[in-house]
Order: C-alpha cells, then structure tokens, then sequence
C-alpha cells in the first residue's frame, strides 16, 4: 500500500524543512499536502519564518475541525463493512496515519524554528533548550520523551528530507522511516543521501524486516567499516535503566556488549539451575534466576548493604489497620503489604498529613542534615512541579517561585521543587511561575498557555471516581453505572483548542 504512484515522484521532492510551514488542504475532502511557495532551505534552523496569519490559522484550524469530523463518520460507519471494505479501511488508513506522522514530524520541526537558541543555551542544539518544554506541557507528555522527539524530528527534516516527503504524502510508514533514519545514522551525510535515493526509488517491500535488510547491504557496500561504527557507537550507549510496572514491581534492564550480556546471564543461569530446590520451593526457572542477580547485587546478606529508599505510608497501613498503598518516592504506588516489609527494618520519620486533603502538616525530628522546610517542601511535592516532568525530589533543586532577589519569603507558599533543566526554563526560557496557593503552581508558556500542576491533586492515583476522600465510602451502583454512562461516539470528541488528555 505504500508503492509509489505516477502523480508522485520521491526524488523530485526536496523535502522540509523550508521556512514556512507545510500547507494543509482548502476542503475537508482532500488530504493532498500543497507545496510550499517558499523556495527550500538548505536545513531547518533556515530563517525568514513568516509571522502568523490570523485568518490562516484561523483557517488551518477550521480544516482540522473539519477532518476530525470525518473520523467520527467513519467511526460510525464501521459497524457495516465487511471484510474486504473494512481491508480498504484499514489500507487507507495506514497512509493517513503515516502523512499525519509526517505532518507531526513538520510541525514538531517549524516549532523549533521559532525558537532559535538563547544565550546561556548548553545542549548545542540549533533549537533552543526549551522547546521541546512547550510541546510537552501542550501535548501532556514528558519534557524528556518530547526532547528526544524534537530531536529526532529534527534529524530526519535536515538529512533525510526525501523520506520524511514520502512519508507526508503517505507513500512511506513511520516504521520504514525510523529504520532508515537509526541504520544510517553512521554514515557521511552524502552516503545517507545516497542510501536515502536508492530505498526510495526501489519498492517498499513485503515487510519492515526485509526493508531494514536491504538498508544494511547498502549500508556495507557504501562503507565496508560501517559495521565497526556501528558497534563503537553502539557500545557507547551501554546504560542500566529501570522501569515501573503494576503491583509493586520494576524492570531493571542493561545495555550491553553482546558477549558481556551472554557471560551474565550464562552464571546466573547455571547457579540458578545447580542450586539445590528446598523443600517447598515452588519457584520458577525465571523467579530463581532474579533471585541469583538480587543476591549477586545485593548480597544474601542485606544488612551489609547500605542502600536508602524513601517510602511514605499512612500510619494505618504501617499497623496493619488497612491496606492503602504506600509510596515509594522515585517511584510511585506499591502495595500496602510491601511497604510494611521495608517498614520492618528501617528508620522512619514522622510525617503528619491532613486526613481529609492529604496535605503535609508537619515533620518530625530530621535524620538528615538538611534543613526542615526543605524536607517539608520535598516531602509535600516529591518532584519536580513543571507540568508531566517526573525528575524525583532528590534529584530537584528548591527554588524561590518569587525571587528572594525580588523579595520572595523562604516560606512553604514561595517555594517548589524544579529539576535543573526546568529551572532555567524558568530563568532563560521565557517560562513564567506563580503560587496562587501553597503546592498549587501555574505556568505560562512562550505563547501564553497557561498549566496548571497542582502537588495536592492525587486523586487520579489514589481514588476511583466514585470514592469519597474523606470518609472512604462509596455510593450505590447504581449511582457508578449512572456516572460512568458513555455519551454517543460523535460526541467523544474533544475542542481542538484543548490540550491532549493521554
């Protein structure tokens, strides 16, 4: 479905990025891209960028109405097609679904082309640092996913614009483009071109797998080295990450060299294996061999292991009188259970909240040296206030909404927790911050957006809909299924003037 059609020649486009921005249809039944009347930028950090046409966005925003509608219709009408029209659907679909990423990848880009670095700007980024901030707090995503995107926008827009073409006018899927754009990422710029040219003027091929394969041959014909680049490189990325997961668990993983890798698993495997099963050992192969690389980590003996957690839990689930989940800061939820083990061998310190609002009231005496309003401040917020940024307390410094400078009282009401990153958005990037009230902290944008991140509101983490915070009791069911009814689908839809939800 992503052959290339007569009306459309890959290599006779010169791709984004241009200067303007890429031109959307006149009527809601077209989805052809009109190209630019702006001659092509040699790179995206091109200037010149036209100052905003009211009408036009005014227009461009009426087209988008307009083709929202008809996902709605579609919707509808789905219920009736049968196999081979719902093959068609789905075909058709895949090359919207590709030009919107494309479009995406556009729009992510002109965004960065408004905001040309500022003095003070480290990262060395033709952008500036805190672009990536807007789009984040805008789509509600994270600053760190959003900064790898723009990123990664911005790579495919400067060197593979004939692809990101392609992928606009739904000739090519994301998929394809993502491989081309990682596989040659080791070469020259005039190799990537030509490897860009030659996948582009051949078919797509029956699967992403045998696309990526032809990209390596290429690859290694053009630079028989590639492949030792792509190991050094590769090797340089060598990281241990950890992830959440549901019920109080975690996924720790390791990049690394492949024969490191296998080495690691292969001992914890064999002791896994040889280790003789005690009686009542109900254990997996997989459980044994978790619990090899814990006691090879840790130790069998974890009392000669010093390692601090910080996890808050009410003082009835620490006594058993229930089981709310506790925090484990960092982190997020765990069973009540396990905080109630990790309470069973450790020091702990008085947090007084207030029953009804969950806001912290009161610390006990300190067990570090730091002092008592920044453990207040810490232990109310628990990480960083900028909107979907989740950089942990520990790891945040403790800054004066109103500037000392300025006046600003070292008090609860002036202060809040901003990752370093956010905290010179605040001073560099154009990012304005008030406290209306103490933990309630609103932001307003570049553009003049405004955010709000409320450190009180936990409601969506700890509460279902239907739950009262202050008494625990929940109404009828009947009074649930009334709430929880569903409107028709053609009134699903959210103003496209309201920020992304999910």
């Amino acid at each position: 479905m992503f052959e290339a059609r007569d009306d459309h020649a890959p290599s006779s486009h010169s791709g984004f990025p241009d200067g303007t921005s890429p031109g959307l249809p006149s009527t809601h039944n077209s989805f052809a891209v009109s190209p630019s009347s702006n001659p092509p930028a040699s790179d995206p950090s091109s200037s010149n960028i036209p100052l905003p046409d009211s009408e036009t966005v005014i227009g461009l925003l009426g087209t988008l109405d307009a083709v929202d509608a008809t996902f709605d219709d579609i919707l509808a009408g789905l219920a009736v097609c049968d196999a081979s029209a719902t093959l068609s659907l789905a075909a058709r679909l895949a090359r919207l679904a590709a030009r919107l990423e494309g479009l995406t990848i556009r729009t992510h880009v002109h965004l960065a082309q408004l905001r040309p670095p500022g003095l003070g700007d480290e990262t060395g980024d033709p952008y500036s640092a805190f672009a990536a901030d807007e789009l984040a707090a805008e789509l509600a995503q994270s600053p760190r996913t959003m900064s790898s995107r723009l990123s990664t926008a911005w790579e495919i827009a400067d060197q593979l614009p004939a692809a990101l073409a392609d992928l606009t006018a739904g000739l090519l899927d994301h998929t394809r483009l993502a491989a081309l754009h990682q596989l040659t990422a080791c070469l020259t710029a005039e190799e990537r071109a030509t490897v860009e040219a030659a996948m582009l003027a051949g078919g797509r091929l029956a699967s992403p797998p045998r696309w990526r394969r032809k990209i390596h041959r290429l690859v290694a014909r053009l630079d028989p080295d590639a492949a030792a680049k792509r190991r050094r490189q590769a090797r340089a990325g060598r990281m241990i990450g950890i992830q959440a997961l549901d019920e109080g668990m975690a996924t720790l993983t390791a990049v690394l060299t492949a024969e490191d890798a296998r080495a690691i698993y292969d001992r914890i495997n064999q002791i896994a294996r040889t280790d003789a099963r005690t009686d009542g050992d109900t254990r997996s192969i997989d459980a044994r061999r978790a619990d090899v690389l814990t006691a090879l980590l840790l130790g069998n003996r974890r009392e000669h292991v010093t390692v601090e957690l910080q996890v808050i839990a009410s003082v009835g689930t620490l006594a058993g009188l229930d089981d709310n989940p506790a925090e484990l800061v960092g982190f997020g939820p765990i069973p009540g259970e396990a905080g109630r083990a990790l309470a069973a061998d450790a020091r702990w310190r008085r947090v007084l909240t207030d029953p009804v609002t969950g806001t912290v009231l009161d610390l006990g005496r300190r067990r570090v040296p730091t002092p008592e309003l920044a453990r207040l401040v810490r232990h109310q917020q628990s990480r960083c206030v900028f909107p979907g940024c989740g950089m942990p307390a520990t790891q945040t410094d403790i800054d004066h909404t109103v500037a000392f400078a300025d006046g600003g009282d070292t008090a609860l009401d002036n202060l809040g927790l901003l990752c370093r990153h956010h905290h010179r958005a605040k001073h560099r990037g154009n990012w304005q911050l008030d406290q209306p009230q103490p933990g309630v902290f609103r932001w307003i944008g570049p553009v003049g957006r405004e955010y709000i991140t409320d450190t009180h509101d936990n409601d969506g983490e700890s509460l279902l809909p239907h739950e009262d915070r202050g008494n625990w009791t929940s109404p009828a069911p009947n009074s649930i299924r009334a709430r929880s009814g569903r409107q028709p689908v053609p009134h699903q839809r959210a103003p496209l003037d309201e920020p992304c939800r999910f």
